[in-house]
């Protein structure tokens, strides 16, 4: 498998794409951050030394402490760091316990004192880098030999850039599709779905695996999915309708996404999400999901369930591209990981942030030692550590086709595009709270103008915030 694996991914490595575009998912915890970017720089940071001053570089032999921030499992990110200080024994890397959530309001108070941790993860990049938070790391980027931007993807590592400027890099990479029960196709006498498979091939088994009186359906979790759909109705946009340049809901695909993912569950009534998790929770168990219980074909998700799917899913499964339209692409989302504006020990710094984000050495040592199962994808772009990430348990024989579809993949913009947690915070949301959108009693094409102007609205004012805090 390991040799296949290179072959497929021979094609794919050493490619620097366009950045991707993005929207609105999160594996890093549930506290909304702020709005928008501040306009006060009363808190802001000082700007970093260069890679070459002399006055942040510590004198032989000693040990320079650094402060790390992290949302993930402490027990992880230690082990991490274990390894990290093993092969760099002048560095000392300390989990800073105050930065916790909310993040970005932990993260201002300790701008305002000073204190802001070495490295910490970024999940409002537009309002960190108009704080004044972030170092830009192009010119250690430049400076280092073992850099080179294909390294990275580059639809990935383009979302932390702004005006040329590398503020943040992607440390962890999960990508979304469609998990399949196979056992239950082949119980249903169902073929299984080929990787560039459509939305009516996936409406069309929907409907013959659903067996409502045995509580069997064809889909779970397809409410969700909107921000996923569109570009699959048209391959010029990407998550939130954003093209790279600017947002457009008054585009037809926005509609037509909803309209289809009404159908399937309004209309046609295959998909568990018709329920609500009072009624799933007698069927399965209590917030227990359907499809690991063994009674969905189909499943909305990302890589971050392969863990639970194949702990606690008692059938076999893949893992296959979302299906199609006018277009088949890949969503992805990645968490960032940036250096503090005023770090004292900028190249150390660096040294740890190269580690989790485009070391072969670290990315080797976290899927090999580390990190059983490691939840993320590699971030680097190189032959060697996919083949050892497919070698692992916690991966599926279809994943292959998905991860082929990676350098045209579409980033969600959650934590790096200017305005994006505003527009769903403050535009998109009120009608998905009551779900009025997707059941149509507000119909998305009545209104697409209307949600358009105010999202642009919000972007411009958000990005201008950004253009006069970077150029």
């Amino acid at each position: 498998m390991k040799k296949t694996i290179g072959l497929i991914l021979a094609s794919v490595m050493l490619i620097v794409l366009i950045a991707g575009c993005g929207g609105k998912s999160d594996n890093g915890g549930n506290a909304s951050p702020s709005a928008s970017p501040s306009a006060s720089s009363s808190a802001s940071a000082s700007p970093s030394a260069s890679p070459s001053a002399s006055a942040s570089e510590p004198s032989a032999g000693e040990v320079v402490t650094l402060k790390f921030a992290t949302w993930n499992d402490p027990a992880v990110e230690q082990k991490k760091i274990d390894a990290f200080m093993k092969t760099h024994p002048n560095i000392k890397i300390e989990i800073d316990k105050s930065i916790t959530w909310p993040w970005d309001e932990k993260l201002g108070a300790a701008a305002a004192a000073g204190k802001l941790p070495d490295v910490f993860f970024v999940f409002n990049g537009p309002s960190n880098v108009a704080n004044g938070w972030l170092a830009d790391l192009k010119p250690y980027l430049d400076a280092d030999p073992d850099y080179k931007p294909e390294n990275i993807f580059g639809n990935l590592s383009e979302t932390g850039q702004y005006n040329g400027k590398q503020y943040m890099l992607p440390h962890q990479l999960f990508m979304q599709g469609v998990l399949i029960n196979v056992d239950l196709f082949n119980k249903e006498n169902i073929p299984l779905p080929k990787k560039d498979w459509t939305i009516k091939d996936f409406e069309q088994i929907a409907k013959k695996l659903t067996k409502v009186s045995d509580h069997q359906f064809g889909a779970e979790n397809i409410l969700g999915a909107r921000e996923l759909f569109v570009p699959q109705f048209d391959p010029s946009l990407g998550w939130l309708t954003y093209d790279g340049t600017k947002f457009n809901f008054d585009n037809p695909a926005f509609s037509d996404t909803i309209h289809w993912i009404n159908d399937i569950v309004y209309n046609n009534k295959t998909s568990v999400d018709l329920y609500d998790r009072k009624e799933q929770d007698k069927w399965y168990g209590k917030d227990k999901s359907a499809f690991v219980a063994g009674k969905v074909g189909m499943k909305i998700d990302a890589n971050w369930a392969f863990a639970d799917v194949t702990k606690n899913g008692k059938f076999k499964w893949d893992f296959l591209p979302l299906p199609g339209n006018k277009g088949q692409r890949v969503p992805l989302i990645t968490d960032y990981i940036g250096m503090a504006a005023n770090t004292k020990h900028p190249k150390e710094a660096f040294e740890f942030i190269k580690w989790l984000t485009y070391s072969k050495e670290g990315w080797m040592q976290r899927i090999n030692e580390i990190e059983k199962p490691i939840t993320t994808m590699p971030l680097l772009n190189d032959r060697e550590v996919w083949d050892a990430y497919m070698n692992t348990t916690f991966t599926a024989p279809g994943l292959k086709d998905v991860i082929s579809m990676i350098p045209s993949g579409f980033v969600d913009g959650y934590k790096w595009l200017p305005g994006d947690a505003e527009i769903i915070d403050k535009v998109l949301n009120p009608y998905d709270t009551k779900k009025e959108l997707v059941s149509l009693k507000v119909k998305p094409e009545d209104v697409a103008k209307d949600i358009q102007q105010k999202a642009m609205d919000i972007f411009n004012r958000n990005k201008a915030q950004i253009d006069a805090a970077t150029k």
